[in-house]
């Protein structure tokens, strides 16, 4: 992968601690514009982890995090301004009850980034389209499926047109029928060329839309390639094992 591509995120021996137990031990790891990395594993090998590090929702213990080469640790930076920049995606649709979808789609565009209430129903709406869901503008959570609340949510992390968007786990919630609309969803935006890391274990979705896997195991990446490589040939036994389990 040539080193002329954009590194849009790039951690540096990054290490975290909750208390006495090590659950991330010295990733390094660039993730470049428009790939689609996805992060497997075993259950506790520090997946969601990562991603929370990463975006700072979980502090670092030691290490470094660059984010369009912007060092995120540093003590003096504007964490709003990067955070705004990276969409988040969680397994918890997190959506607020009280608001319909457009309303929880609209809240940030016009609190963070002063956009109008016009163009922020206007985006809305189109993101709604985008997802499937433009009927549903003015539902509210609990008058949605698991499915459709997490496609509100998705629409949720574009209205902010970020930079890059991490999926923690997007599926792990939802009845199997609900899934694959999630997934087309997350498939259209790889192609569309959006920069994404997913921790998730739908290893059809991460073989047709991810460009590179990351195999995490106790808090450290034991092998790294293009899905299919790294599939039908595992390199590490930690890998072939894992892979056998879900496979």
């Amino acid at each position: 992968m040539g080193e002329d591509r954009q590194v849009m995120i790039e951690t540096i021996d990054l290490h975290k601690y909750f208390k006495d137990q090590h659950v991330l031990k010295g990733i390094s790891v660039k993730i470049f514009k428009g790939e689609v990395v996805a992060i497997i594993g075993p259950s506790g090998a520090g997946k969601s982890t990562l991603l929370r590090c990463i975006n700072r929702l979980e502090e670092p213990s030691s290490g470094k995090i660059l984010i369009e080469g912007v060092d995120i640790t540093h003590p003096r930076v504007d964490l709003n301004k990067i955070r705004s920049e990276i969409g988040f995606v969680f397994q918890s649709y997190n959506l607020f009850p009280h608001l319909t979808a457009i309303e929880n789609i609209k809240l940030a565009p016009v609190h963070v980034r002063k956009i109008s209430e016009k163009e922020a129903e206007q985006r809305g709406l189109e993101l709604l389209r985008k997802v499937g869901l433009e009927d549903k503008a003015r539902a509210y959570p609990d008058q949605l499926s698991g499915g459709q609340q997490q496609r509100v949510a998705i629409a949720r992390a574009l209205a902010m047109q970020p930079h890059m968007i991490f999926f923690d786990e997007p599926t792990s919630a939802l009845d199997p029928e609900m899934i694959r609309e999630v997934l087309d969803v997350m498939q259209n935006l790889a192609s569309e060329g959006m920069t994404m890391l997913v921790v998730s274990h739908e290893l059809g979705f991460i073989r047709e839309a991810a460009s590179r896997v990351l195999v995490l195991a106790d808090g450290c990446i034991i092998e790294e390639g293009p899905p299919r490589q790294l599939f039908n040939n595992p390199q590490h036994p930690r890998t072939k094992d894992f892979l056998s389990k879900i496979l």
